[in-house]
C-alpha cells in the first residue's frame, strides 16, 4: 500500500536544473544588448535573472529603457536564443544518470519550465536523450508562469498522479515557490543558478548537492522533517 510521502512521480525545471543553459543565454542577451547600444552584463549578474521568465529577465536587463526599445529588445533577444539554443548549453554532470536512474525505477517524469515550449522542446530534443519525459511543458501565450501552480497541475492530471506524490525539482525559489502552490513535495538542488540561502528560506521537503543524491528523496519517508531542517538528499544522511 502507498505511504502518503512515497513519490510516484517526477517533475524537473530545465534551466539551472538538468541543463546548463546560461551559457548561450547570456551570449545572446549581451549580443543583444551590444546591439542595442547597451552595457553588456556579466554571467553571474545574468545567472541570477533566471527563471522567472523571458520577458522579466529582459525588463531587468533593460532597466530604464521605455516599453517599446523593451518590446523591440525581447523581439531581437528572442530571435538571437532561437538560433543559438545549444551552442554552448550542455547538462549538468551527473544529470543523465539521474534520468536513466529514475526512468529504471518505473518513475514518470516531466519537465515543467517557464522557457518558451517551442524552446523548451528543442533543448530536451537536442541535450537530454532517451529515456524520455512523458512530456515537456513550458510556457505558451496568455499562460501563468511559474511560481502559478497551472503548469506544475497540468503535470499531475496529464500524469494521472496526485499532486501530493509528485516531486517537484527545480533550482530556484520560483521552483519552490510553485510546488509550495501545487501542494507538491519540492527537491532543490544546489548546482543551479538559485541561491543557497534563498532556497533553504523556501524550506525544501530535499536539498540535494548532487545529481545522483537526489534518488533518496525517491525513498518513502517514515515521517515529515523539521520544517526549519529540510532532509539532506545527501550521501551523509
Amino acid at each position: 500500500m502507498a505511504t502518503h510521502n512515497e513519490v510516484r512521480a517526477v517533475l524537473f525545471d530545465l534551466d539551472g536544473t538538468l541543463v546548463d543553459t546560461l551559457p548561450d543565454i547570456a551570449w545572446s542577451l549581451n549580443h543583444i544588448l551590444v546591439r542595442h547600444g547597451l552595457a553588456t552584463l556579466p554571467l553571474q549578474q545574468v545567472r541570477a535573472m533566471i527563471g522567472g521568465g523571458v520577458s522579466a529577465m529582459i525588463e531587468r536587463a533593460a532597466k530604464g529603457l521605455d516599453a517599446q526599445r523593451q518590446e523591440q529588445l525581447l523581439a531581437d533577444y528572442a530571435q538571437c536564443y532561437q538560433g543559438n539554443l545549444v551552442q554552448r548549453s550542455r547538462v549538468f554532470a551527473g544529470c543523465l544518470a539521474l534520468l536513466e536512474t529514475v526512468a529504471a525505477k518505473g518513475l514518470p517524469m516531466v519537465v515543467v519550465t517557464n522557457k518558451a515550449q517551442a524552446l523548451a522542446e528543442q533543448v530536451v530534443e537536442a541535450l537530454l536523450p532517451r529515456p524520455g519525459f512523458v512530456a515537456v511543458l513550458g510556457h505558451r501565450q496568455g499562460a501563468a508562469l511559474k511560481p502559478a501552480p497551472d503548469i506544475a497541475l497540468q503535470a499531475s492530471r496529464l500524469l494521472e498522479v496526485a499532486p501530493a506524490h509528485c516531486l517537484f525539482v527545480g533550482d530556484t525559489p520560483t521552483d519552490l515557490l510553485t510546488a509550495q502552490a501545487a501542494g507538491m513535495p519540492a527537491a532543490a538542488v544546489a548546482w543551479g543558478y538559485g541561491g543557497r540561502e534563498a532556497l533553504l528560506e523556501q524550506r525544501p521537503r530535499f536539498f540535494c548537492e548532487q545529481p545522483l543524491h537526489l534518488l533518496r528523496a525517491l525513498r518513502p519517508e517514515p515521517a515529515r522533517p523539521s520544517a526549519s531542517h529540510p532532509a539532506a538528499a545527501t550521501g551523509s544522511r
